[in-house]
């Protein structure tokens, strides 16, 4: 079974005015981070946009990177829809790919479901899925988040975690579970040492489309037991992610595309691109923080 390890960007969905993936970006982006030492991509979960983007570009985004990524990074396609229908369609799309698991958010991307609902989610999931599957723990989910793991890992096929809580009283009971065998990958960006800390074996992440340098450098200094140096990277990391708080998704893919000169493309309605006010603070936090990557 598929293990992960290190930091994988949560890869940003780029798309035109019509929602056709727009291929050269995605080429572009996937030969980048992969320069700069990121293990592999999370397809088209939130980060993603998978809440609002049309099934056939999810379908494009997954084909896409597989095609970018040829073979030398590891790939996860995250198929959560909001319908299982939707959901059971695209996991038969990513079966069919080279690909290395599948995740999904609980059922209906919300907290509509109750635990042994949400159970019962992720062991069809498993039996349908070719490779294995990824289940979510956030702070949504309705139920104990340790319980709710414990009775995840005895479902067959079931690869591990994408763990997104800031409880790290229970993110460290996970880790631990299964003599620490379990292979959780950490959510919240902001507190990726944490989670290293307890037992994660690496990270996904939003921030490491546009700055996968300094984020392996947090898990590259943890590895190494240089606690000191990755604190420092984590806390230079947490300015950008401190100035960006409650930005719209196109902000987010402009810290890239002025980063790298990237192409980010359009954004779903009813979202705009970034006013003249939006640009100026863009700009000022690039500049407060420095060279970050």
């Amino acid at each position: 079974m598929a293990q992960f390890e290190g930091i994988y960007s949560a890869i940003f969905s780029v798309y035109d005015e019509n929602a056709n993936v727009k291929k050269e970006s995605v080429r572009k982006m996937v030969e980048y981070q992969l320069y700069s030492g990121l293990k592999g991509f999370y397809v088209c979960g939130n980060t993603g946009e998978c809440t609002v983007l049309p099934e056939q570009t999810r379908r494009q985004m997954l084909e896409t990177v597989v095609e970018a990524n040829a073979g030398k990074g590891q790939i996860m396609a995250h198929i959560g829809a909001g319908h299982y229908d939707e959901t059971k369609r695209l996991l038969e799309h990513a079966n069919g790919l080279k690909i290395d698991a599948v995740a999904s958010l609980p059922p209906s991307l919300t907290s509509y479901y109750n635990m042994d609902e949400t159970l019962e989610y992720y062991r069809n999931l498993a039996k349908l899925s070719k490779y294995p599957v990824f289940a979510y723990i956030t702070p949504v989910l309705r139920g104990d988040p340790v319980k709710f793991a414990e009775e995840l890992i005895k479902i067959p096929n079931v690869g591990g975690i994408k763990l997104t809580i800031s409880d790290y009283f229970s993110f460290g009971a996970i880790t631990a579970l299964n003599g620490g065998k379990i292979n959780i990958l950490n959510g919240p960006d902001e507190t990726m040492l944490c989670g290293l800390t307890l037992g994660a074996q690496g990270a996904i992440g939003t921030t490491y489309n546009f700055a996968p340098k300094l984020a392996c450098s947090i898990y590259d200094s943890f590895q190494k037991g240089d606690m000191q140096a990755a604190l420092a990277m984590q806390r230079k990391l947490n300015i950008i992610i401190k100035r960006s708080l409650g930005k719209p998704m196109s902000y987010w893919k402009a810290i890239l595309g002025a980063n790298k000169g990237f192409d980010m493309g359009a954004t779903v309605f009813p979202g705009k691109s970034l006013t003249e006010q939006e640009k100026a603070h863009l700009q000022a936090m690039l500049k407060e923080v420095g060279e970050f990557d």
